[in-house]
């Protein structure tokens, strides 16, 4: 069994050596989907610059953190097909398969990963996850991005070390931390975001 931090090295290792990386967009287009995401209520920082410009440029994103900062609605505001972790668990391992047809070539986000139920059928649990994961690793067309409550460490204990090695080969990941970033109706003292003050917090971040 590997380590995590053995998985960790060897998942970087394999994305580095991939022979086509998209290009990452510029501060242009990062500033606009900012601004998109401020008139979606969800409040632009510097943290989420990286997952916007990976995610524009095609890359997958593991995005991690705390219960309420925001990660479920962000990927919602980028417009992405969410499946809970726990709808994909309604499945089943025998009907598994339709998932796989209907996501085939799409880009998707795998929501909450961890909050599904254990599942028990035909004698195999908890493999369902792993199955989705290392479906869409080796077999399928289209971007994942995840979103987990869960640490590394935790991923790696519940999943397993190799499970771990596909996420973090399909995707980069990105910790959200902080304060919850659903922006409430506009006032005095929480004024709404302004296009110089969303390209300011894209260009500082790009610096």
């Amino acid at each position: 069994m590997i380590t995590i931090a053995e998985a960790i090295t060897k998942a970087q290792a394999k994305w580095a050596a991939q022979q086509v990386k998209p290009a990452l967009v510029g501060d242009f287009q990062v500033a606009k989907q900012m601004m998109q995401l401020a008139e979606l209520g969800f409040e632009p920082s510097e943290e989420i610059i990286e997952p916007v410009r990976l995610m524009l440029s095609r890359y997958g994103v593991l995005l991690t953190g705390q219960t309420g900062v925001g990660k479920t609605f962000f990927m919602r505001s980028m417009g992405r097909r969410l499946y809970t972790a726990a709808e994909i668990a309604d499945y089943g391992l025998s009907q598994l398969h339709k998932f796989f047809e209907w996501t085939d070539g799409h880009e998707i986000v795998i929501d909450d990963l961890g909050t599904e139920a254990t599942v028990a059928e035909y004698g195999a649990k908890d493999d369902l996850m792993k199955s989705v994961i290392a479906h869409r690793c080796e077999r399928q067309r289209g971007v994942t991005h995840v979103t987990t409550n869960l640490t590394a460490e935790e991923i790696a204990e519940r999943y397993g070390d190799r499970t771990l090695s596909r996420l973090l080969g399909m995707c980069v990941a990105h910790r959200m931390a902080g304060k919850n970033r659903r922006r409430a109706v506009p006032n005095v003292a929480t004024p709404a975001p302004t296009v110089q003050r969303v390209e300011a917090i894209a260009t500082k971040g790009a610096a």
